[in-house]
């Protein structure tokens, strides 16, 4: 798995992680009429689910190459 694949599965993580530490989140807001700690959740349950199938889609197993190889064919 490359770094690119990583960042795709860690940024949702993180914007979980500092759901308590950002003042437009934690607080008395309400976003589309629902809580914004909600929201925010919400929001970043769709993008860890993006995230990861991005990184399914995109990922090569560790010892794949990536062009298949080249094979002679005799007439």
């Amino acid at each position: 798995m490359r770094k690119v694949h990583v960042i795709w599965a860690v940024v949702p993580v993180m914007a979980f992680l500092s759901t308590p530490f950002l003042p437009f989140v934690n607080g008395p807001y309400l976003w589309l009429g629902v809580p914004s700690v909600l929201a925010w959740c919400l929001l970043w349950t769709a993008g860890t689910t993006a995230g990861l199938a991005l990184t399914d889609r995109f990922a090569m197993p560790a010892g794949a190459r990536e062009d298949p190889p080249e094979t002679e064919t005799t007439a």
